[in-house]
């Protein structure tokens, strides 16, 4: 019985620091402060981001064609005309935008810079969302890492003790060989997640660019979403997917507005004065180009198609968004609500677990197999537990990403091209 008081005694302190690993819920203000953390990391990876960066540079373009398209076509134009003996002329003339070719490539550029616009902040949410689920990954690693060494450990030591008591004949062999074996799959899961942990970092370097030694933690579980409860519709509309495909849409129907304008001559008018000897010229001039030649229909039919492409290019992503929307909803919803019950009952359950199997296994009504057995299922329960809170982490990810809300929830600005 001393010893039997001993080993149990042994067992308690080994198993303290597991039960630790999982540490219970953050308060609010802790979790505020590590949401805040968690933006801060996707802000500053945003900003280093190659392809961020060359999109903005786009962005940049497009803001410049815009101003571009705004500025008059034609300049006015300056001749001069000298001829011996004595007769000289000086005119200018003036081509006219008679068909408002001016106005039409300024819409087509509008339309361009909000698709720019919408692709910036569309790479945005897929890079924060390819972040948290790598931080996601890294985090779970990570935990189930801390919980396999502390097995690793606690094994290690059952197992000694063991090899103690069959020595003094407390234990028979095939309890003492379980002991080994427990041990021995202990150390090959260890080096195993070890692995699995090295990997979800390397990923983040690859990611990010950052050779950091610690990523940002995640709070224990992500905020509420208030999209979740926003009709599909609705998320559609704002949507960065979705607005590249109205934008471009909108440019490619104004552009073929433009090629029909472009189609149209346009007249130049012009005056000249000079002398002739003795004499004083003027003159007015007007001329008007002849579309005998090349009508420029085949640029509009062009444009016409390419303009229906667009549109239907846009029905059908509308048509993957939404079922986009709606499974990731579906997804995210279900880990929710399993981690929420988790959080409420299965913590608790494995407490009380716990302290039971001790007193079975202390007042003899639990064998040493059967103990280690159901000590193994605990730790398992504890594994599933925070492979749990990352399945959730990723769930929330692909919602946000797939509802087109994930800069909103992280509070990230998204561009402005306010061209009104």
């Amino acid at each position: 019985m001393s010893r039997i008081a001993l080993f149990m005694a042994v067992l308690l302190v080994l198993w303290a620091p597991v039960r630790t690993v999982l540490a219970a819920p953050e308060s609010t203000a802790s979790n505020t402060t590590t949401l805040n953390r968690l933006t801060d990391f996707v802000r500053k990876v945003q900003e280093r981001s190659p392809q961020i960066r060359a999109l903005d540079a786009a962005l940049d373009a497009a803001i410049a064609r815009f101003d571009a398209a705004g500025k008059p076509l034609y300049n006015p134009e300056l001749e001069l005309d000298a001829e011996n003996p004595g007769s000289r002329t000086i005119g200018i003339s003036q081509t006219l935008d008679w068909a408002g070719k001016r106005d039409a490539r300024s819409k087509v550029a509008d339309h361009a810079l909000r698709a720019a616009a919408a692709e910036v902040e569309l790479a945005r949410q897929a890079l924060a969302g390819e972040l948290l689920k790598g931080l996601a990954e890294y985090s779970t690693a990570a935990a189930l890492n801390r919980l396999a060494n502390e097995k690793m450990k606690l094994m290690q030591q059952f197992a000694d003790i063991a090899q103690q008591r069959q020595a003094a004949g407390d234990l028979d062999q095939v309890e003492f060989e379980l002991a080994r074996l427990a041990a021995l799959e202990a150390s090959l899961e260890a080096a195993s997640l070890a692995t699995r942990l090295g990997e979800a970092n390397s990923k983040l370097v690859a990611q990010t660019g950052l050779a950091e030694k610690s990523w940002p933690d995640l709070p224990m579980a992500p905020p509420l979403s208030p999209a979740i409860s926003t009709d599909t519709a609705t998320l559609l509309q704002q949507h960065p997917a979705l607005r590249i495909r109205q934008f471009t849409a909108e440019s490619a129907k104004a552009t073929t507005e433009l090629r029909r304008r472009e189609a149209r001559p346009d007249p130049a008018v012009g005056l000249r004065v000079g002398r002739d000897a003795d004499d004083t010229l003027t003159g007015l001039t007007f001329s008007m180009p002849l579309l005998i030649r090349n009508r420029f229909q085949a640029e509009i039919a062009e444009a016409s198609a390419l303009a229906n492409q667009a549109r239907l290019d846009m029905a059908a992503i509308r048509i993957k968004l939404a079922s986009n929307i709606d499974a990731a909803r579906t997804r995210y919803q279900l880990a929710r609500s399993t981690w929420d019950h988790w959080q409420q009952q299965g913590e608790t359950l494995l407490q009380r677990r716990g302290k039971l199997l001790t007193r079975l296994w202390q007042t003899g009504e639990l064998s040493t197999t059967d103990y280690l057995v159901q000590l193994r299922q605990t730790l398992d329960t504890r594994s599933a537990a925070a492979e749990l809170r990352g399945k959730l982490w990723r769930s929330w990810a692909d919602w946000q990403q797939a509802s087109g809300t994930i800069l909103q929830s992280l509070h990230i600005a998204t561009p402005n091209t306010d061209t009104e």
